[in-house]
């Protein structure tokens, strides 16, 4: 003999037993039995918008916070995530090689710029002479100029430098998140390990399972497909 389904608790059975009015924004239904109203939304005929007003209540309330109104709606589907396509190692190196030229470019501008001002303040001979002996400047200041390239637009709206925009590239954290500037120019630091030894580091694209270099996965960062 099966079991018998439990009764309902003495305010739930006095809710279904009362009369309401119902408010769905196109006009005023009922009065309706609560058992009435309960027919009504599991056939999807009152919305989760509605407002119900118990007959005597002095206010109307929303349904969905109306005991136990509220327990008879399904349970809303959500739509699932959008699938991710992780950037191919090809793309990568195209938007690479976009990037180096766009950098190459920006630093050429800047370098123009601190030598003309240095060649102004303290003559040109003495500015050439300068750089020939501490060659290191012209190193730092391209890692400086690289670095700002980077952070600049990695962290901001675009979310890419302007090689992997053009590429249809992004970076996102692993999580999905946005990533900073912090991040950024870790990131790219972590380079210089992803070429050591002969750019094994690069080569984990070709078998991660999301396509990860080593600096993605040191930094936590994935390259992704889409434009935002």
């Amino acid at each position: 003999m099966a079991p018998e389904a439990p009764e309902q608790d003495g305010t739930s059975r006095s809710a279904l037993e009362a009369q309401y009015f119902v408010d769905d924004g196109g006009g005023v239904i009922g009065p309706v039995l609560g058992t009435k109203l309960k027919e009504l939304i599991e056939n999807g005929v009152v919305a989760r918008r509605s407002n119900v007003n118990r007959v005597g209540a002095p206010n109307w309330t929303p349904v969905l916070q109306t005991a136990p109104f509220g327990g008879f709606f399904p349970a809303e589907l959500r739509p699932a995530p959008p699938e991710r396509r992780f950037a191919s190692a090809w793309i990568r190196l195209a938007a690479y090689v976009i990037d180096e030229l766009f950098c190459l470019a920006a630093l050429f501008v800047v370098a123009h710029i601190l030598v003309s001002l240095s060649a102004a303040l303290f003559g040109f001979e003495a500015t050439k002479a300068y750089l020939v002996d501490h060659e290191v400047v012209g190193d730092v200041i391209g890692l400086v100029v690289v670095l700002a390239y980077q952070g600049f637009f990695m962290a901001g709206a675009w979310q890419a430098t302007p090689g992997k925009r053009l590429c249809g590239l992004y970076v996102i954290r692993t999580d999905g998140a946005r990533i900073d500037v912090a991040i950024a120019v870790l990131r790219y630091l972590c380079y210089f390990l992803s070429f050591l030894p002969f750019g094994a580091g690069f080569a984990m694209i070709f078998w991660t399972n999301e396509r990860k270099a080593l600096h993605d996965v040191l930094c936590g960062t994935r390259v992704v497909h889409g434009r935002l």
